[in-house]
């Protein structure tokens, strides 16, 4: 019986949707998780989370530059990116092994979401656009927090027509890319789109409106039984 058990549980636990947070520029896994604070306990109720590391490490450089057009601590190390711009943002350094890197996440359950965070929005962004395509496995849905649109010529042609990914945008009103995260919108179709803003900076709300939307829109979009509820579990 506890064979029979566990054998249920762990499918139904395979059942679940995962939903993989990707970070921000120069964060990391761990870092995008603490962010979360109060709101991850939440999701963790409706899904399976992830949090995956961006498989390149920020230069000094980068980071130093991140920290005075936005101000703020540096996150701790290690400072990591899922890629880094050319000059003129046409080109992005890193994204072919990035694209490979989540692929691999994307294969480990039949339902996946992404939830993203600045440049993890966009890396979302992008998948989202490549799942569309039928190059990736398909995508449940997509949060997309303080992000902005991609913009390397490799990938403007996956947005000549709007995503149809149920999607939630949001951002904070006092946030410098704000108008980015709003551009971003555009890229998704009406229909399918959802956007909330709130009073506050370049960040993930963990509590009011804003981050009760969060919650509520994962919920709506993984539905997924709980393992306590296996059937003659005792």
């Amino acid at each position: 019986m506890a064979v029979a058990q566990r054998r249920n549980e762990n499918t139904l636990a395979s059942m679940r949707t995962m939903l993989l947070g990707l970070h921000g520029f120069t964060m990391n896994g761990a870092s995008l998780r603490r962010l979360l604070g109060a709101l991850e306990p939440r999701l963790a109720e409706h899904v399976e989370l992830s949090f995956p590391d961006a498989p390149h490490t920020a230069s000094e450089a980068s980071v130093a530059q991140l920290l005075r057009r936005m101000g703020g601590s540096p996150s701790p190390p290690p400072n990591l990116e899922w890629w880094n711009s050319g000059e003129d943002g046409r080109q992005y350094r890193g994204w072919a092994e990035t694209r490979a890197r989540l692929s691999a996440e994307l294969q480990q359950r039949p339902a996946v979401g992404l939830l993203g965070f600045s440049q993890g929005a966009a890396v979302a962004a992008a998948l989202s656009a490549v799942a569309q395509r039928g190059s990736l496995p398909s995508l449940g849905f997509v949060v997309l927090v303080g992000g902005f649109p991609p913009r390397a010529a490799e990938l403007l042609p996956l947005f000549e027509e709007p995503l149809t990914i149920p999607s939630l945008h949001i951002w904070g009103e006092a946030d410098p890319l704000a108008k980015h995260a709003a551009l971003l919108v555009t890229k998704f179709s009406a229909p399918s789109r959802q956007v909330v803003t709130w009073p506050g900076p370049h960040a993930i709300p963990t509590r009011g409106d804003a981050a009760d939307a969060i919650v509520e829109f994962v919920r709506k979009h993984a539905p997924s039984e709980r393992v306590s509820s296996v059937e003659g579990a005792g």
